[in-house]
């Protein structure tokens, strides 16, 4: 399986302080977006369009159409009808054009196109909703030469058409604090009926739209609500409001506001479902800002994924932004009960991050465990807080303990308290050459097979635990962040990316502890006043001890303590230095790619084959991460650095699980054949599995730069002058 994310999309200042919706068109200014998807399995955005330079709201013409079949490329079909293609709309004053909001529906093989018009001055009291039908549901639209059938003298705004599981089709519309329904008969051009009013609506202005889900009827709207004269301390205007019914005509019972406002004055909405993902479509002014001459009158339309709750009920909905942001959380996850005469000598925490570029947001949570994996609340953590991808990173130390009443409701806290206070942000990052602190502990012996460290040779070659602290390699001398600021330069948040078992204290099971990375992280938050929470993501460190994990001086917890205390501290001083060292570069283009993959990875001897989920991600285009769950050896953290190291900053995420199986122990082809714990004995991985993953990664990444062709390359020889004197047969 392989899921593929893009969002790149350039960054720019804005003078507010919402969080907006990245406009997926930006050739032209468009508005009131309703979104359908039709029998050929594309989506399609029909929209209404702001004539620049604005004069107010009376300068709107020419309806375009949108489709897509991946959410990401977007095809403009071009104009389908302007106002002086209306037979019974007359010319009006000052050139005004008042082609709002519109809507299409399909039926009886043709699509119907639904648009409201004034028929002459004063536009304010004669509107129409004109209709225009088509074969093709987006070019060849032929207005009929009468307005919808059935309206009062005096029609209103914002027509929406619903049509039924059971083709009965049904006309809204709504203006002024007023919305009206009815049936429409079959012909699809008069209605079927009586309008009613459509009760239990507070505060309507505008924007009806109508759809279904499991049997549950939603109508969306927009309100009144203005900044001017706010009293629930909420900045800006329109806010979406929605009701849910049993019958498309009501009566409504209101659940509430989905969406907050935008930087526009106006809103409106339309909620469809595409791919087995729903998408909130609406409008903002971001392209206007970003145009450099904000204006509410030059909108444009724009998507967020919307996510419901069990109950059925809509969550709010979280708008986009082209910037990064952020958002990030600390929680102490230490057990509440202290059982088999166990002592809790330092806490264990979980830390969150959540990163967002426009339509793309994943999420790290850190946790100081052993390992962890919960399908069951990965995926209601990725439903609940909207994420592309969620990635559990626990630092593998050998004294924690799980409190499962506790553990999943920690989790969630910490993730939620970072989506509740995003923010926008930079990053920057880098990695640290420092003194050596680990030693591989599959060490080479005598026969040219490996050992573990713990192996002492009989002859006194070795001795048990490496105690002399010899710095056998391979190993990576170096600490990786990765650091999230608010864009004045405050740090939030540090990724302390690290290769190294945390096990210096099993000789101690009693106690509980986060080992070397709780005193890392705690030196490193506290160098920056507690100001910042710092996350360990482990790295390939499969094979990988501290140099500092037996004392040398006796067996007491004190010293044991120590060992860890200083090795942590030295890795914290390290990060720090480095961390201080970086800074965004102004020149970043805001982004998040990735490449979600997987690959089968045999056992070395036995039938199970484990099928473990990975990504390959890349942000601003110059930080590069290769997540490997399990526990990868060192070998594959030093190739990926090598290889990505002069095109981008690598960092690899070992220990780091977003689904699929857990593979416990991967080694390098190498260290399968010296073997030793984890390489030839062991709950293990055969060898090439880890190479073949990596592949994997390298590939995908050259996939994400658009670098890996589809088709075949240039092949034409080339003189100084540039003159072509040979190409190949396919470029004839």
């Amino acid at each position: 399986m392989k899921h593929l994310f893009f969002t790149s999309i350039f960054l720019f200042c804005s003078a507010t302080t919402f969080s907006q919706g990245v406009p997926f068109i930006k050739n032209m200014y468009t508005a009131d977006p309703s979104a359908h998807v039709w029998a050929d399995g594309r989506l399609y955005v029909y929209a209404s369009h702001d004539i620049s330079p604005p004069r107010g709201c009376d300068l709107m013409d020419e309806y375009h159409v949108f489709s897509t079949d991946d959410m990401v490329n977007w095809t403009d079909h071009g104009e389908i009808l302007r106002a002086s293609q209306v037979p019974w709309g007359k010319p009006l004053k000052g050139d005004a054009k008042f082609m709002w909001a519109p809507d299409c529906a399909y039926k009886n093989g043709k699509y119907y196109f639904y648009f409201p018009h004034p028929s002459e001055d004063p536009w304010g009291s004669t509107w129409k909703i004109g209709i225009a039908v088509s074969d093709k549901p987006a070019a060849d639209f032929k207005v009929l030469d009468h307005p919808l059938k059935g309206l009062p003298d005096k029609g209103e705004i914002d027509p929406c058409v619903f049509v039924d599981t059971d083709g009965k089709a049904y006309f809204y519309y709504g203006g002024g604090g007023k919305c009206f329904g009815a049936k429409l008969k079959n012909n699809m051009i008069e209605l079927d009926g009586e309008l009613k009013p459509m009760e239990g609506l507070p505060d309507f202005h505008e924007a009806t739209w109508v759809h279904k889900r499991n049997g549950i009827y939603y109508l969306s709207y927009s309100d009144n609500h203005d900044e001017g004269n706010d009293r629930e301390g909420v900045k800006g205007d329109n806010r979406m409001r929605y009701a849910v019914s049993k019958n498309p005509l009501g009566p409504w019972e209101y659940k509430g506001i989905y969406m907050d406002p935008t930087d526009s004055y106006t809103n409106h909405g339309s909620i469809v479902e595409y791919k087995g993902q729903w998408y909130a479509f609406y409008h903002n002014s971001v392209l206007s800002q970003e145009n450099g001459a904000f204006n509410d009158w030059t909108r444009s339309i724009c998507f967020d994924k919307l996510f419901y709750n069990e109950d059925g009920t809509i969550r709010k909905v979280v708008q986009s932004s082209s910037r990064l942001r952020a958002g990030t959380a600390k929680i102490n996850i230490s057990p509440l009960t202290l059982d088999n005469n166990r002592i809790l000598h330092d806490s264990l925490y979980a830390r969150s991050l959540i990163l967002q570029v426009a339509n793309t947001r994943i999420a790290f949570l850190t946790f100081d465990l052993g390992g962890y994996t919960n399908p069951k609340l990965l995926a209601k953590l990725k439903q609940d807080f909207a994420l592309d991808e969620l990635y559990f990173c626990p630092s593998h130390t050998h004294s924690g303990a799980t409190d499962r009443n506790i553990i999943d409701e920690r989790l969630t806290t910490v993730l939620r308290e970072a989506a509740e206070n995003m923010f926008d942000a930079a990053v920057s990052g880098g990695n640290r050459a420092m003194q050596q602190l680990t030693f591989n502990r599959l060490i080479p012996r005598d026969d040219g097979h490996a050992r573990e460290a713990w192996y002492a040779d009989p002859e006194g070659h070795y001795r048990y635990l490496n105690k002399e602290r010899i710095p056998f390699g391979p190993v990576d001398p170096s600490v990786g962040v990765i650091r999230i600021d608010e864009v004045n330069g405050t740090a939030r948040a540090l990724i302390m990316n690290f290769a190294c078992h945390p096990d210096a204290l099993v000789e101690l099971r009693q106690y509980i502890s986060a080992d070397y990375v709780g005193y890392a992280t705690k030196y490193t938050e506290e160098a920056f006043d507690n100001k910042v929470n710092c996350l360990f993501i482990q790295g390939g460190a499969g094979n990988q001890c501290a140099l500092f994990k037996t004392p040398t001086d006796g067996t007491e917890p004190e010293n044991f303590f120590d060992m860890v205390g200083r090795m942590g501290k030295l890795l914290g001083i390290e990060a720090v230095a480095l961390a201080n060292e970086l800074f965004p570069n102004p020149n970043d283009i805001s982004s998040i790619k990735l490449i979600t993959d997987s690959i089968d990875l045999p056992n070395r001897f036995d039938a199970d084959v484990a099928k473990p989920h990975f990504s390959t991600i890349l942000i601003n285009d110059r930080y590069a991460i290769a997540t490997f769950p399990g526990e990868p050896f060192i070998k594959f953290q030093l190739d990926w650095k090598r290889e990505i190291g002069p095109y981008a900053t690598p960092f690899f995420f070992g220990y780091t699980w977003n689904g699929g199986d857990w593979p416990t122990y991967v080694p390098d082809v190498r260290a399968a054949a010296l073997g030793g714990y984890g390489a030839d004995w062991g709950p293990v991985r055969a060898a090439e599995g880890g190479e073949a993953l990596m592949t994997r990664h390298l590939k995908n990444y050259y996939v994400i730069k658009g670098l890996m062709r589809t088709t075949q390359g240039p092949g034409d020889h080339r003189l100084d002058d540039g003159s072509v004197i040979w190409k190949p047969d396919w470029q004839k």
